[in-house]
């Protein structure tokens, strides 16, 4: 399903997986404390982020989705150091991103930017356009001789005009908003932006502009994507592989296509099956599977698979309830958090 107003042109197309990653990471982990009673003290973890792994290759757009609560977008922030991550390895062009100092951390942030879900809260509401992004270009000594010029030329870039530059950001709609969200982004020169449910506050057809925005700006700058998501129809239209999360772990991670045609957990089929098809043929062949109970606390995850207490097939298998499964690759390419993957068909592999 192509979510309505999108570019045929999709987010999938070929990828040099040939050379290193330019983002690996392994086992990153990023727990909360949870604090009370007279001293302040630590009560409990809330486990957001739990052991996640995957690799992001230059030029690819990977789309991180799951429920909400479920980690996303703690892994986002995790991975530039927005917040600091609790246990686990974060490399950035062969650079050990938890390792860098205040130095390095600021080259970083200038090859690796974010893009928030929010664009009102994301702005400074005391600083025009121009001033916003003419920050951005002096705190990294960019845009010289004019910086008033290449802030001119941002606003265009994202489909903005000259005439903008003097204005504050409560005077734009909310799809304007986004792409001065982008704009700011892209002020420092980035290879990679983390893209946070960037179009989940907006209108459908302002949706569909910002993500052809997005792709242009993709296709043109050569740019690297995380594209934090939970509307499943934009993911699949914009990515060219998926990682599904639950409970602040990674439970599948496959090409776009292969998840959407033929996903191998349960609970990523069980998404695929709550979103709307406009083709009455393919709604009446797929069954809608609705899942018994409610996700478990991050402060409290069960045993086990993260997974067993809501799936279907675990009854059948002790090691469900007391093993975690790693994340492995099937014979269909597709890497799987379970221990009985699915087939193709829905039946147990």
């Amino acid at each position: 399903m192509r979510a309505p107003g999108l570019s045929a042109t999709a987010g999938r197309h070929a990828v040099d997986r040939s050379g290193p990653p330019l983002l690996e990471v392994r086992n990153l982990v990023k727990h909360f404390p949870v604090r009370g009673g007279p001293f302040g003290r630590a009560r409990a973890q809330v486990r957001a982020v739990d052991g996640v792994s995957f690799d992001l290759w230059r030029g690819e757009t990977l789309g991180l989705v799951g429920e909400s609560g479920c980690g996303k977008s703690t892994t986002g922030r995790t991975l530039l150091r927005l917040v600091e991550p609790t246990a686990g390895e974060v490399r950035y062009d062969g650079q050990d991103v938890r390792a860098l100092d205040r130095m390095g951390l600021r080259a970083l942030r200038r090859r690796a930017q974010i893009v928030f879900q929010d664009p009102v809260g994301s702005l400074n509401p005391r600083l025009s356009v121009g001033a916003m992004l003419e920050e951005a270009l002096t705190v990294h000594g960019l845009g010289l001789p004019s910086r008033r010029d290449r802030a001119v030329e941002l606003l265009e870039r994202v489909g903005l005009s000259a005439e903008h530059i003097d204005r504050y950001p409560h005077e734009f709609s909310g799809g304007q908003r986004q792409r001065l969200g982008i704009a700011r982004a892209l002020s420092v020169e980035p290879d990679f932006l983390v893209l946070d449910e960037p179009v989940s506050a907006l209108d459908v057809s302002v949706q569909a502009q910002v993500i052809n925005l997005l792709q242009d700006l993709q296709a043109e700058l050569g740019l690297t994507y995380l594209f934090i998501a939970h509307d499943l129809a934009v993911v699949e239209h914009v990515s060219d592989r998926v990682a599904v999360m639950y409970l602040g772990r990674i439970v599948e991670l496959a090409d776009a296509r292969e998840i959407y045609h033929a996903p191998r957990h349960p609970y990523t089929r069980a998404l695929l099956s709550a979103v709307p098809r406009p083709d009455p043929i393919g709604r009446e062949s797929r069954q809608r599977i609705v899942l018994e109970g409610d996700v478990p606390s991050p402060l409290d995850p069960p045993s086990g698979c993260p997974f067993h207490p809501r799936c279907p097939h675990s009854a059948k298998d002790a090691s469900c309830r007391g093993v975690v499964p790693p994340l492995e690759g099937t014979r269909a390419g597709a890497l799987v958090a379970c221990h009985h993957p699915l087939g193709s068909a829905g039946t147990q592999a």
